[in-house]
Formats: C-alpha cells, structure tokens, sequence
C-alpha cells in the first residue's frame, strides 16, 4: 500500500469527481482510477459507489475516510517537522489563504482580531495556495486555519471533510471592463442582448470557475460568451481587464481601487449578473493547540465588514 493511494483516496472523498481529482493530482485518470482500485483491492472492500453521480462513498467508504484523513496528515506532519519546516511554537498560527483573500482581506481581518482582547500576541504564518492547495494543507496538518470563499450553489473542498466553519465576511463578484465611449462598460451585458464578449475566464478545475461557469449557464450567458484568456488567479484576470481584453467576474474587494478611479466599470446595471459569497474561515474539528483553540473562539467576535462586506 502506498501513501499515495491514500492522497487520492482522500482528494476524491473531497471532489467527488475522478477527473477533477485527476487534475489535481497530475495524474491521468486511468491512472488514477487503477491506484482507487489498487487501494480497495489491498483493504478488500469496494470505497467508491460508482453506480451513483456523482462519484460517493459506500458505507466501507465513510467508514475508512477519517482514518485514511488522520494518516496522511500525521504522516505529513511528521515529514514537515524533520525537515525543519514546522516548528511547534505556540504562540504561532498558520493560515492558508486562496490568493486573492491573502492579498486584499487577510491584512485587515488580521488587524482586528489582534485587537480582540483575550488572544493577545500572535505570531501568524500566512501562506497564499488556490483552494485546493488549501484544503490539502489543512488535511495534512499543515496549516491551522483556512480563510476562503464559499457559496451554497458549489460545494467546496471542505464539504465531505469533518472540518468547522465560521463565516467571518462576504464579498460580491461582479462582470467588469475597461469603459469604453462616454465611461460606459467596452462589453456591456444584459438580459435582452444578444451579442457575444470575449471573456476572461477561471480555469474550470478552480472554485470561482465552477461558480461562475454554473452562473453563466443559469443566466444563459455561456452561449454568448466566448473565452480569451484563463487564469486562476484573480490579478491576472484583472490585469487582462485593465488592458481592454475582455469582460472578467471579480471580486469587489480585488478592484475597489480600480472602480473608485473608472479604471473598471460595472458590465450591467445593478447586481444582474453579480455573485454573492461568503468569506469563510475552516478548520479541523479535532481539539488542536491551545492557540488555535483560543483564536477560533474569537473568531466570532471579530468583524464581519473589516476588509470587504459587500
């Protein structure tokens, strides 16, 4: 048995989908459906009800996930720590963050909760991953905390995985452009239009890829839309929209700046095509340092609207 069949075991539990663990994994998917089966072989039970879709677990499935959670995080731990990069200092908290949180509501979200009293000084490790990274990190044992973005109508990373959660913000994603004649939006969009716009895309496998992809059909958009660029990273796409490439859906905490100057403006009137999420902190359920004990517990008595609450 090889600890990888355990990684992948435990990606798909979270996915619930071979080839976007797949991806994840950078393995082929036959590839990665032979180690499943491998796994299940050498337990003697079947993991995967591969009868249903999406992809579930079988009773032997749910039953055997926290172990198979526990021992790749341990063994991650163990590895991380001979090779000197964790120490086990307690007045240090990790935090994995998805790009665009660590940049532009981190900082903020960090000064107010050093405020509340109680938790006094804190030493903070933050590191920027994409959601997946993210959910793998916490997982393993490698972070503490995860601050991400979350909407009902896509499940995340952390939706199988016995994890808390504590929603400590919101943010809204809305369609923008370059103003073109007379400030107005280069791309405009609307219900009765009918014309299509290049559009700056989330790579599909990302969380905010699957949530606009799913609100570009709902709002049946995706006909009319025609891909110029992907990136999973947020500043990217926005780096494409200031340039006049396309219409981009980014968070309003990402292009405060650059829609205060008109740099960027609104692709629609009102909140048409806009996409409200929740800023979410995660965390493993078990009992964990007596730092992050303490840090958690406040969590609810910081502000909601410290960096962005749209």
């Amino acid at each position: 048995m090889e600890v990888g069949w355990l990684e992948d075991f435990v990606s798909l539990a979270s996915t619930g989908n071979f080839s976007r663990s797949a991806d994840d994994r950078n393995i082929s998917q036959s590839a990665f459906s032979r180690r499943i089966r491998a796994l299940e072989h050498w337990l003697g039970a079947d993991l995967i009800d591969r009868s249903r879709f999406p992809t579930t677990l079988t009773p032997a499935g749910h039953a055997f996930y926290q172990t198979a959670l526990d021992v790749v995080r341990v063994l991650h731990r163990e590895r991380a720590e001979l090779r000197g990069m964790v120490k086990r200092d307690e007045r240090t908290i990790t935090i994995c963050a998805t790009h665009t949180l660590a940049i532009h509501f981190a900082p903020a979200w960090l000064n107010a909760l050093r405020q509340i009293a109680g938790i006094g000084e804190i030493n903070v490790k933050m590191i920027a991953a994409d959601l997946h990274d993210c959910g793998q990190a916490l997982m393993e044992g490698a972070c503490d905390i995860v601050l991400a973005y979350n909407a009902n109508s896509v499940p995340s990373v952390f939706g199988v995985a016995r994890f808390e959660t504590a929603t400590i913000g919101a943010d809204t994603i809305i369609p923008v452009s370059e103003p073109g004649a007379r400030g107005r939006p280069r791309h405009a969009l609307g219900k009765a239009g009918q014309e299509p716009f290049p559009l700056l895309a989330y790579a599909a496998s990302s969380y905010l890829g699957r949530l606009v992809g799913s609100a570009l059909e709902t709002w049946d958009l995706a006909r009319r839309a025609r891909p110029s660029f992907e990136s999973t990273l947020v500043e990217a796409l926005k780096g494409m929209a200031l340039a006049g490439q396309g219409v981009a859906w980014l968070p309003r905490s990402a292009i405060a700046a650059e829609l205060s100057a008109k740099r960027l403006v609104p692709c629609c009137a009102g909140e048409e095509f806009a996409l409200n999420v929740d800023i979410r902190a995660f965390r493993r359920a078990e009992r964990e340092r007596s730092i992050v004990e303490h840090v958690w517990r406040d969590l609810a008595a910081s502000p909601k609207d410290n960096a962005f609450s749209a």
